[in-house]
């Protein structure tokens, strides 16, 4: 879970830096989605939602990757209003993947019979989602869309960390047996 935990951070946390019509990820999330994939193949004989998602994260980092290199030679400013649109794509796939990774949290903690921060994961996930889609709501309201975007970039930062709970609690767990 430790590289699953990693990617989620590369994923969620973007730093840019623009010069020009150059835009460069200091954490590209291409990266952390393949630490996702790495961390989903360990724990594959966990939970069959690990698996299931497996594709969905793999569409991500391909497409991650591409938008990484578009965004470094400058010509994201070609797609224009089409930004937007996969924007919104691309953040429901994020948010689906990261809803399977709860899920699979979840089911592990019936699976083990303990406690793992299930509930609470799935509760921070559902404010992740919320400020999502209220930020792309907000797009056209620049005063709304930034204080949506601070919050979630908070609840961003409050998933991570009731991932990190899960994360140890899960190796507990695993050290025990």
């Amino acid at each position: 879970m430790s590289k699953i935990f990693i990617g989620f951070i590369l994923a969620f946390i973007n730093f840019n830096i623009n010069i020009g019509n150059s835009n460069i990820g200091l954490f590209p999330d291409f990266i952390g989605y393949i630490l996702i994939i790495v961390g989903l193949e360990e724990m594959v004989h966990e939970s069959t939602f690990f698996i299931k998602i497996k594709p969905f994260v793999t569409g991500m980092a391909v497409y991650s990757g591409f938008l990484y290199f578009i965004d470094l030679i400058g010509a994201s400013v070609l797609f224009g209003a089409m930004t937007y649109l996969l924007a919104i794509i691309s953040t429901a796939i994020s948010l689906y993947i990261t809803y399977n990774i709860v899920m699979g949290v979840i089911d592990m903690e019936g699976i083990y019979n303990t406690y793992l921060n299930g509930e609470n994961l799935k509760s921070t996930w559902k404010l992740l989602a919320i400020f999502n889609v209220i930020t792309f709501v907000f797009l056209l309201i620049p005063f709304f869309a930034i204080i949506s975007i601070v919050l979630s970039f908070i609840a961003a930062i409050y998933f991570l960390i009731s991932f990190n709970n899960s994360k140890n609690l899960y190796y507990d767990i695993v050290k025990l047996n």
